[in-house]
C-alpha cells in the first residue's frame, strides 16, 4: 500500500516525482541526451534545457502526470 498521506502538498508531491523519474540520472526525454542543464522553474517544478536539442522539459514531461495538476493527490481527491 502506497503511503498517500507523504502527497500532502504540491511541493512534496513534485519532490518525490523528480526523486523517482530521475533516480537514474537526469536526461531528455526527447532525445534521450544527458547534457541539461537547470533552466529556472513553474509553480513547484524544476524546468530543464537539452543543450543538444535546445527544447525546454519538466519533471512531468513524458510522463502520465503531464497534464495533470498534481494538487489532485494532495488534497485526497
Amino acid at each position: 500500500m502506497f503511503p498517500f498521506e507523504v502527497l500532502n502538498s504540491e511541493a512534496s508531491t513534485a519532490n518525490l516525482l523528480q526523486q523517482v523519474r530521475w533516480r537514474e540520472g537526469l536526461y531528455c526525454p526527447r532525445c534521450r541526451s544527458e547534457s541539461v542543464i537547470k533552466y529556472g522553474s513553474y509553480r513547484e517544478y524544476q524546468r530543464y534545457l537539452c543543450k543538444d536539442c535546445d527544447r525546454t522539459f519538466n519533471d512531468k514531461t513524458g510522463t502520465v502526470f503531464a497534464l495533470m495538476c498534481m494538487n489532485t493527490f494532495a488534497s485526497g481527491s
